[in-house]
């Protein structure tokens, strides 16, 4: 059914309804108004802002007169045509630059892409003018210098955003007046196509096509890319190759000086330069292809060559231009050497030689980066705020490498500083690295691997000149800087370093040379083959990797690591292995400061060698295994004969902590050793003279007359000595001859003591153990030059063991050790801890039959008489406890036989005769215990003083008291010295033949003793007694006369008188007495009682003094013959001398006045 026209609304009806609508009808007509006050404003006034504001600002910028003939708006297509813009020179008489048209259409997504997005820009005829006024001086300087006096814009969270698509360049035109070289260049027909510019995921139909193409000096040359524009990726791809372009043309048009001088380089390129558009994606420009530079040169402006690269190879696999990020197949560098100098002011010549010149701002004044304050440049270099630190930054840059190939390399680098000119350099250099990749923004850096087959690297370090080294010996240190934070940590606020991982290190068959000149001799270390293998390296903390090393050192050795490795912090837990290496190379360094020269000498060692860098720094760790020097052999350097050597000094178990220090070592075996010990003239040994006191303290080690010699020239040593020192040097070496090797030793070790407690003085010793120290095959040579004539003694066959050395002060080490002096058996035994703050000891030493005639020349020297024949055995033992020494020492010498009398001013003016007479038992042995107490820190404590002074008391004592030294071998004291009688007696008492008895003893064991008899009489008591005999004498007379009227045999010998009978008999003698007697009243001789007969008869005897002496003479005469009857001593032996009397008598200071006295000869 049709409806009828009146039910149908008309057109006017339609209007009048939507007119009675004002909000609408406003809201269109406010739009309409709008769009006409805008298509207005475009078309007729905008352009003429933009042309007056345009050409004010680029006037006042670039300080050029600028103009612009005509600007056009179409803002409804959102277009600008910019036509006849022409930029002057400064000075305002020719164009510099101009076009005749730009053409700019925006896209409307730029307005909700808050991005300029361009989708077509045409610039048409183009046309600059650069003139060369100069060397590196061109029209363009003016505005190059505007460029430095602006400040950079903040910087933002991200790249700029923007697209530029069908980018056309349309007949350009290019002028270039070189006027010092005198030549012009023109580029003319320059197009130009680029089918975008983005970094934004824009979607613009793109019409330009990939186009290079001009006449470059009326040569044209055309690049024309080939699209695919019906894929679902749109690509267009731009082919730019370049064969043999030589770059030595186009260096001096550079806006800036270099400091180099180019002297060769050629370009070659295949290069894609790829325009891709996926859909829905941001489209991408990427570059592919290789680019070559060859014969490259770079050489000093006064020629010197210090770079060449006669290729290098870049394949890039894709390279995103805006997208930050590079892929490259492969870089190849073939054939590079490159020199590197380090000058005496140390600056180093490539940086200066590659620098880039400094901005124009610089040269107006204006400080440059090196010269801005510490405080400048912190603060321009901190990093932006969501830049390189985050890693999801989008403006990071991300390279990957698939491999860097190096060949046939060589680097030379010289340091010509004056205080070590250094030149080192590696050649034959061949290498590659593998699947390389680096991230600014996560702050990585990963290498898949580094392999390399083959180089050689040398390092020499040459002397430092003469000045510089005395300034630098006459500069104190400076103070030690604070310790750096360990390498991987970021020091608070600042950025956080670079990670860098390597999957696998690989070197084989290199070669090192390490030269050191800066010595006397230059000292030389070669390693060949090195093959070096490292896995799984990383800078982050903790992580670990492995490392395999093998090389072998100077020829015969052999050095071997394996185990982990990590970086940060340092860690190592690495198994090494030493073999025979050589250690010749390392005698430069200490040869101008010791007298001896090694002439071989290898170390080997096997073990586990732990570190660990903790979070203070402090290095901790150790090693634990087994190490040997071994061969070690050293000569004098005067003379060239042997000094010290060893066939080998073994190290097993040792287990060695770093900190805190610990040492601990299971075994010590020292072999076929031989040493050889010198006391020159002076009293000085030759262990002294091995370290030199100053560089020109050259001393012979070994000969005799050197060493005599060398003695008599001042040393710095001699003339800082302490004034007791030589007299305890000299001392010393009067020890008892056979032990001068172990006395020179024992001063050499006092000394590493007193040095060692000095450095212990603010803490107590490290703990150290040595659980056994092995000796075996060893040999001593001593002489000793300081007494005349020389001696010479042979250690021999020296061998034992010393077990439980440690540093614990409870504890002690069992000393074992044996040998020979001369062929003379020696022992060593106790126990001793030398490790000790303070030497405890308890050691016993034995020799046995060791030869007296080799010792003449002591004897003589301290004696006055040389030997001529005897042996000497001994029992010494030595207790140290608590720094105080006890010591007992028995010397037993037989048959020690004196020969001729040797003038010496040090000989003990002593009658040495009759002390080895005193002595010397009948066997010819002479048996002496010399006890000995000191302490050791008495600064005049000497063991040798000590001796020397127990042996002359001794022998003093022997010749000036012989008697009591008899009695302490044979009983009687003293005492024996005289014999005591009754006054006036002749008959020996009972008691004195006891002494005598004892006397017969010590000079039947004394042989070589004669003994003279002095008898003395004439004391008061001796006169009365004399005359008591007298009357004694008369009443036994008259017995034996009575016994013989009476028939009776007479007894012989002595007479005796019984009491009974002994008055009558005195009365008979006293009647025949010629001398006035007492009588009684009849005139007839009075009885008189036993005392008072006795007191008349004392009273009228007379004694004579040669009574007396005649006495004297019976006394000696009744001795003698008991000791040659009794005591069965030769009468050859036995003197009797005049008798002492009277006054005579009275000037001694004998025991009593009856008495003979006895004295040895």
């Amino acid at each position: 059914m049709t409806a009828s026209p009146a039910a149908t609304p008309s057109r006017y009806q339609r209007l009048a309804v939507f007119s009675r609508k004002p909000l609408v009808v406003r809201s269109l007509l406010g739009l309409l108004g709008f769009v006409l006050l805008f298509g207005l404003f475009g078309y007729f006034i905008l352009p003429g802002i933009i042309q007056s504001q345009a050409e004010k600002l680029l006037s006042e910028k670039l300080h050029r007169s600028a103009s612009i003939g005509k600007v056009e708006v179409r803002p409804f297509d959102m277009a600008l045509t910019v036509r006849d813009f022409k930029l002057m020179e400064p000075a305002g008489e020719a164009v510099f630059a101009s076009f005749d048209a730009l053409h700019l259409n925006l896209s409307a997504q730029s307005l909700w892409r808050l991005a300029p997005v361009v989708q077509a820009v045409r610039l048409e005829k183009p046309y600059v003018h650069l003139v060369r006024t100069a060397p590196h001086s061109y029209n363009i300087d003016d505005l190059l210098a505007l460029g430095g006096k602006e400040e950079p814009p903040a910087l933002e969270s991200g790249p700029a955003r923007f697209s530029i698509y069908n980018i056309q360049l349309q007949d350009g035109r290019i002028a270039f007046e070189d006027k010092p070289a005198g030549a012009s260049h023109t580029v003319e027909a320059l197009q130009i196509g680029l089918p975008f510019i983005s970094s934004l995921p824009s979607q613009v139909d793109v019409f330009v096509e990939p186009l290079l193409s001009a006449s470059v000096n009326g040569t044209p040359f055309h690049f024309k890319g080939k699209a695919r524009p019906f894929a679902d990726t749109r690509e267009a791809v731009l082919e730019l190759n370049l064969d043999g372009l030589d770059l030595t043309r186009f260096i001096g048009y550079l806006p800036f000086k270099p400091a180099f001088r180019l002297a060769g380089a050629q370009l070659d390129t295949r290069l894609s330069a790829s325009f891709l558009q996926p859909h829905d994606q941001t489209p991408a420009l990427t570059l592919s292809g290789v680019v070559s530079l060859k014969a490259l040169q770079l050489a000093e402006p006064g020629g010197k060559t210090f770079l060449k690269l006669p290729e290098l190879s870049v394949t890039l696999d894709r390279a995103a231009v805006l997208g930050k990020r590079i892929e490259v197949a492969k870089l190849a560098v073939k054939g590079l050497e490159a020199d590197v100098t380090r000058d005496r002011q140390g600056r180093i010549d490539l940086q200066r030689l590659l620098a880039v010149s400094a901005p124009a701002a610089v040269a107006k004044g204006e400080k440059s980066a090196e010269e801005k304050p510490a405080e400048a440049k912190a603060t321009e270099e901190k990093p932006a705020q969501g830049k390189a630190g985050n890693p999801a930054n989008p403006d990071a840059l991300q390279l990957a490498l698939g491999e860097l190939d190096i060949s046939g390399a060589a680097l030379r680098y010289a340091d010509l500083q004056p205080a070590g000119p250094l030149t080192a350099g590696i050649d034959k250099f061949d290498a590659t690295l593998r699947k390389l990749t680096l991230d600014t923004g996560a702050r990585r850096v990963g290498i898949g691997e580094i392999v390399s087959g083959s180089a050689n690297f040398q390092l020499r370090h040459d002397k430092p000149e003469a000045s510089t080294a005395a300034s630098t010996a006459a500069t104190p240190p400076a103070p030690a800087k604070p310790a750096a934070p360990l390498s991987g940590q970021a020091k608070p606020g600042a950025q956080p370093g670079y990670v860098v991982s390597i999957d696998r290190i690989a070197i084989d068959k290199w070669s090192a040379r390490l030269e050191d000149r800066g010595q006397a001799q230059p000292a030389v270390t070669v390693l060949t083959p090195i093959a070096l293998t490292m896995s799984g390296l990383s800078t982050l903390p903790d992580a670990r990797g492995k490392i395999a090393l093998h090389a072998a050192v100077n020829r015969s050795g052999k050095l071997a690591l394996d185990g982990a490795l990590g970086l940060f912090p340092l860690h190592a837990d690495l198994k090494l292995d030493l073999q025979a290496v050589d250690l010749l190379p390392l005698q430069p360094y200490i040869t101008e400061h010791v007298n001896l020269l090694m002439t071989r000498a290898s170390l080997s060692g096997k073990g586990t060698l732990k570190l660990e860098q903790g979070g203070d720094g402090v290095l901790r760790g150790g090693f634990r295994g087994d190490a040997s020097l071994g061969n070690l052999a050293t000569v004098d350097k005067q003379s060239g004969s042997d000094f010290l050597r060893w066939k080998s000094l073994f190290f097993g178990g040792v287990d060695v902590s770093l900190q805190p220090f610990a040492l601990a070592v299971e075994q010590v075996a020292l072999s076929d050793f031989f040493a050889r010990i010198i006391i020159d003239p002076s009293g000085r040994i030759n262990l002294q003279d091995i370290v030199r006191s100053h560089a020109g303290d050259r001393r012979s080690l070994t000969e005799e007359h050197r060493r005599a010699t060398d003695a008599r020239q001042p040393t710095a040593i001699t003339a800082a000595a302490p004034a007791g020192a030589t007299a305890q040097v000299i001392s010393a070496e009067a020890a008892p001859p056979d032990a001068q090797a172990a006395l020179a030793a024992a001063k050499v070790a006092s000394v590493a003591r007193r040095e060692k407690a000095t450095s212990e003085a603010d803490g107590k010793m490290p703990p150290i153990k040595i659980g056994k120290l092995s000796l075996q095959g060893g040999r001593v040579r001593f002489t000793d030059n300081f007494i005349k004539p020389n001696y010479t003694a042979n250690l021999m066959g020296l061998g034992g063991v010393v077990s439980g050395l440690s540093s614990d002060p409870a504890s002690s080490a069992t000393v074992d050790l044996r040998g020979e002096v001369n062929s003379a058996p020696l022992t060593l035994a106790g126990r001793i801890n030398p490790l000790k703050g303070d030497l405890s000891m308890d050691v016993q030493a034995k020799v046995r039959d060791m030869e007296l005639a080799p010792l003449s020349p002591y004897s003589g020297r301290y004696v006055g008489y040389g030997i001529e024949k005897g042996k000497l055995s001994f029992d010494v033992a030595y207790k140290v406890e608590n720094r105080q020494l006890t010591a007992d020492n028995r010397l037993v010498l037989d048959q020690l036989t004196f020969g001729d009398k040797v003038d010496s001013p040090d000989a003990a003016s002593l009658p040495v005769h009759l002390a080895v007479a005193l002595l010397r038992d009948r066997n010819g042995v002479i048996d002496l215990n010399l006890p000995i107490a000191g302490s050791l820190d008495d600064p005049q404590f000497s063991m040798g003083t000590i001796i020397v002074k127990v042996i002359v008391n001794v022998i003093t004592k022997a010749v000036t008291a012989p008697f009591a030294l008899l009695g302490s071998l044979f009983g009687g004291g003293e005492e024996l010295s005289w014999l005591e009688f009754n006054p006036g007696r002749s008959a020996i008492p009972a008691v004195g033949e006891e002494k005598l008895k004892t006397l017969a003893r010590a000079l039947a064991d004394r042989p070589a003793l004669k003994l003279e008899i002095t008898a003395h009489t004439g004391a008061e008591a001796e006169i009365e007694g004399m005359k008591r005999a007298a009357i004694d004498r008369k009443v036994r007379a008259l017995k034996v006369k009575n016994m013989v009227a009476r028939g009776e045999a007479a007894p012989e010998g002595r007479v005796e008188v019984r009491p009974e009978e002994y008055q009558a008999l005195l009365a008979r003698v006293y009647k025949d007495e010629n001398f006035p007697k007492p009588r009684n009243l009849i005139g007839l001789q009075k009885d008189l009682p036993v005392t008072e007969m006795e007191k008349l008869m004392i009273a009228n005897t007379k004694i004579e003094a040669d009574d007396l002496v005649a006495l004297g003479n019976r006394r000696a005469q009744a001795v003698k013959e008991w000791l040659l009857k009794n005591g069965q001593i030769p009468g050859e032996r036995i003197f009797i001398l005049a008798t002492k009397t009277g006054t005579e008598e009275a000037k001694d200071k004998g025991p009593g006045p009856s008495r003979v006295d006895f004295s040895l000869k």
